[in-house]
């Protein structure tokens, strides 16, 4: 196992964390803040920390109120990573995690100690050596596992769902300061509630709809979670009929479409099946008027359009709908000039600049909204930019690669739980248009 010297800011000295019937505790108080000392220190991620464990770490120690305020690192977060991720991976809920962080707040300061600086402790937890082997002790991973098996064993029947988190701890760790913990609860939650949307990451298929530059359809289906093409990109042997200028997907099999003419023509079309080939019946011409460049539906009701500057918002009242169903014609505002368009959610769209802006909106209604401007450049390299909901984006290029990106909460109007998850497909994707159906990622 490499190691590395790492100064200790604010640090405790560890706990005894012990399994065995009288543990062996310390006779004498640690320091509680030497910011002198340094322990020999162990990696937690075999694959180091990310651009995104130091981002996290800025944002906590912006929000932490006790112990760690100040004091979180990539290093420190990427520890707190591989131990919210072990719970999540055994099923527990955040709960559990917010346990075993408290824990390690206390015992570490979230640090993978691997020199035995209180008797024969070692690791995140100060495991003793009866916990098992100092390989074993020094991987989180294992390390997280042994402790939920011994919370687990001494709180059976998920009695640990109910009891005081710092009781939960001390019965599991054996300290001989038992007060300690409880007070590290709550930003134990702060850094679970952080950290934990990325080790759950995305659930669920996105359902990608394209129109090639004949008038073709295609469909494709993406694993949220890999990025992965499950399905596609499976093709119509029909053409639209038209040059489509703008296209919003309502749900699995309905699309709304927008003719690339001065008219502003709109039709509905209903898919049949998206099977290979992909079927669906004769464009429904609902009405004129709709010379939106840019059009976005968010899964709950609202229709989104863009032209030339100007954002309206409509409602959508029926599944299959006719001009009737679409209603509530509301002027948002002007100065909308955005390249690309989606919806990240109820009433809430995102979109790219020529200028490389990321920016997200909250509407409220008629002249009403929230701006976040979550990237100042770089993103002007897309030319279509759509979500399946649950904080995912992809990015498309015009060389055709698509390219996947995962906020981690979507409405906080911030850019650093935002990151890249790389590229879908380096090439291929030469549809002229591409929408994804609201609401399919969670």
């Amino acid at each position: 196992m490499a190691t590395a010297m790492i100064s200790l800011c604010a640090i405790a000295s560890p706990a005894a964390a012990v399994r065995d019937p009288q543990p062996e505790v310390r006779t004498e108080p640690p320091k509680t803040s030497d910011v002198t000392a340094a322990y020999q220190l162990a990696a937690c991620d075999p694959g180091g920390t990310t651009s995104t464990d130091a981002a996290l770490a800025t944002q906590l120690n912006n929000t932490l109120n006790d112990k760690m305020r100040g004091y979180m690192s990539a290093y420190r977060v990427s520890c707190a990573r591989m131990v919210i991720k072990a719970v999540h991976d055994r099923g527990l809920e955040p709960r559990a995690a917010v346990i075993a962080v408290t824990t390690i707040i206390v015992e570490t300061s979230i640090q993978n100690i691997s020199e035995e600086v209180d008797h024969d402790s070692l690791g995140l937890f100060q495991q003793r050596a009866s916990w098992g082997s100092r390989s074993q002790r020094l991987n989180p991973t294992w390390a997280t596992n042994a402790f939920l098996d011994e919370m687990l064993r001494v709180y059976p029947n998920n009695s640990w769902r109910t009891a005081p988190i710092g009781e939960v701890c001390q019965t599991v760790q054996v300290s001989a300061y038992p007060d300690r913990y409880q007070v590290q609860a709550a930003d134990a939650q702060l850094i679970v509630n952080a950290i934990w949307p990325y080790v759950s990451g995305p659930k669920g298929t996105a359902s990608v709809y394209g129109v090639l530059p004949d008038g073709r359809l295609t469909y494709t289906a993406i694993d949220a979670a890999t990025g992965k093409r499950t399905r596609g990109a499976e093709l119509s042997t029909a053409s639209l009929g038209f040059k489509p200028k703008a296209m919003a997907t309502l749900d699995y099999n309905t699309l709304l479409v927008t003719q690339d003419d001065s008219g502003g023509k709109l039709y509905r079309v209903d898919i049949i099946s998206n099977r290979d080939p992909v079927t669906f019946e004769p464009p429904v011409l609902l009405g004129s008027g709709y010379t939106h460049e840019l059009l976005a539906y968010d899964g709950n009701s609202h229709l989104f359009g863009i032209a030339n500057g100007v954002l309206r918002r409509y409602t959508i009242t029926k599944t299959k709908p006719t001009l009737a169903d679409i209603t509530g014609n509301t002027l948002i505002g002007s100065g909308f000039t955005l390249k690309t368009l989606t919806t990240t959610g109820p009433d809430w769209i995102l979109g790219t600049t020529t200028a490389g802006q990321l920016i997200s909106y909250k509407i409220n209604g008629a002249e009403s909204w929230q701006r976040y401007q979550l990237r100042d450049a770089t993103w002007q390299v897309f030319d279509h930019l759509l979500s399946p909901g649950g904080g995912v984006y992809y990015g498309h290029r015009p060389e055709g690669s698509l390219h996947g990106y995962f906020d981690a909460n979507p409405y906080d109007g911030r850019d650093d739980d935002l990151g890249s998850h790389g590229a879908v497909d380096p090439s291929g994707w030469v549809q002229t248009l591409l929408s994804a159906q609201p609401g399919t990622v969670t």
